[in-house]
């Protein structure tokens, strides 16, 4: 029924294009995207998901006196490959005067989901009724986890334009707990948005407490890391959740990324829960927390507020696919800045879909990292400094794994098995410390070390 709807509306608004005047938008159509999980039932999460879009990014055509534009929104959450939500609906925008159409306002949505604990991914995509050509479309990963029920545990923080106390009002989709709750999509604030209004829920207050009493913090921190305003209120433990509420004026800020968290403290000052998110304060007069580069390239997110040595991580556990060049090109830079912009580059022409918001490239390859520090970190090396880490972070995880532990006359050792590499590839690796480090001796790879005679390095000396 709703592909019916939306074709029908479709070709009405084909049709006008041919015989009414039309006014085009004056920016690219942007879709902004935020969401937050709180507690659904004993097994699954409430997940609620935001958009928005600006009405001067969308082709607006007369008819009978009115300018009227919209945007079908196309929406799936995938478990793997299997599609668990697919979902269509309009979002019109009807307009008298055009001046209005030019200055332009934000129409803002939510869709509400009940996921179980896994990992999803969401895509949406927007398109411009009466100019289907213009697009927006944006992927992220959904890591969906229950929350605890034997301690405190906090909600995701939702960010939003505008919370007020109104009558109970089913036919309102931002009406939450007594309150209208309108979500800021674009997490970005500033001269015409100078207030943030936050929204929470802390759960399990009542869950064997230690204390009577417990303070809720509310903190915002700087690019720097600096803590630039925080404000502190003690409540009594009297209901099992809360609803917390609240409000940051950002007029003193200067413009640039900062954190706003949240947090459950027990009166001994022992922090129980904590959520946070990222937002953006945006002053074109001012760039302090905007990381403003020497080659007149700007960066914001997470290279804007990158430290030395996050830059320095990040670089060494890319150089094993860095060519020479590259290597050499961020080893002759000096200022932060530059590193900052080299880094981001490097993964930005690598990404694999430079359509969505995600770069999977550079996702799959710090999990890879991840796994890596995780399972094979030594006595001596972190895990992604090591060779089995270097051979998982490359390759990928092995179709098997043959492991021959330590015995009386042989040290112990591993055979990885990857059965689509070069038709078929093994690399040995062997713990001669017993302390965990296995060190790369053979493989038939042809650009790995190769060494026939490995299996004579595995005996003990008597």
């Amino acid at each position: 029924m709703k592909k019916t709807i939306i074709l029908i509306f479709s070709l009405i608004f084909l049709n006008l294009t041919t015989l009414s005047e039309i006014i085009q938008p004056k920016n690219n159509l942007q879709l902004s995207i935020d969401f937050a999980r709180f507690f659904g039932d004993e097994e699954r999460v409430f997940l609620e998901t935001y958009y928005s879009f600006r009405t001067d990014e969308i082709t607006y055509v007369l008819d009978n006196e009115k300018y009227v534009g919209g945007v079908n929104i196309y929406l799936q959450i995938k478990e793997g490959e299997k599609i668990i939500e697919s979902q269509e609906w309009t979002v019109p925008s009807v307009e008298i005067d055009t001046n209005i159409i030019k200055v332009g306002k934000t129409l803002v949505g939510l869709r509400a989901f009940f996921l179980k604990s896994g990992t999803y991914s969401m895509s949406i995509l927007a398109v411009d009724f009466n100019n289907p050509d213009r697009k927006d479309s944006i992927y992220y990963p959904l890591h969906i986890a229950q929350f605890p029920q034997d301690r405190d545990a906090i909600s995701d923080l939702e960010l939003c334009s505008s919370i007020k106390q109104i009558p109970k009002d089913d036919n309102n989709i931002f009406y939450k707990n007594t309150l209208e709750v309108i979500p800021n999509a674009s997490l970005l604030y500033g001269s015409g948005l100078p207030i943030i209004y936050y929204y929470f829920e802390a759960y399990n207050l009542l869950n064997e407490p230690k204390t009577d009493k417990y303070i809720v913090r509310t903190s915002i921190i700087d690019a720097m890391g600096k803590e630039v305003f925080s404000t502190e209120k003690t409540k009594n433990r009297v209901n099992n959740s809360s609803v917390e509420v609240g409000t940051v004026n950002t007029t003193t800020l200067k413009g640039g990324t900062y954190v706003i968290k949240a947090e459950i403290i027990d009166t001994v000052k022992k922090t129980s829960a904590v959520s946070a998110k990222r937002f953006f304060i945006y002053k074109p007069s001012q760039t302090d927390s905007m990381v403003l580069l020497s080659t007149g390239a700007s960066v914001t997110g997470e290279y804007a507020v990158m430290t030395e040595d996050e830059i320095k991580y990040e670089f060494e556990v890319a150089t094993y696919i860095m060519n020479d060049a590259e290597k050499k090109q961020f080893s002759n830079l000096i200022e932060l800045d530059a590193k900052r912009k080299f880094m981001y580059d490097f993964w930005k022409k690598r990404d694999i879909d430079p359509m969505t918001q995600e770069n999977e490239f550079k996702s799959e390859y710090m999990k890879r990292v991840s796994y890596a520090n995780e399972n094979f970190t030594s006595a001596f090396r972190k895990g992604w400094s090591t060779d089995r880490g270097r051979v998982y972070i490359v390759y990928g995880p092995p179709d098997d794994i043959e492991r021959y532990p330590s015995s009386y006359d042989a040290e112990p050792y591993e055979i990885w098995n990857y059965n689509s590499l070069q038709n078929g590839v093994i690399f040995i690796f062997i713990d001669r410390t017993g302390q965990g480090d296995y060190r790369l001796v053979h493989s038939n790879h042809r650009n790995e070390l190769q060494d026939e005679t490995w299996y004579s390095k595995i005996k003990k000396a008597r």
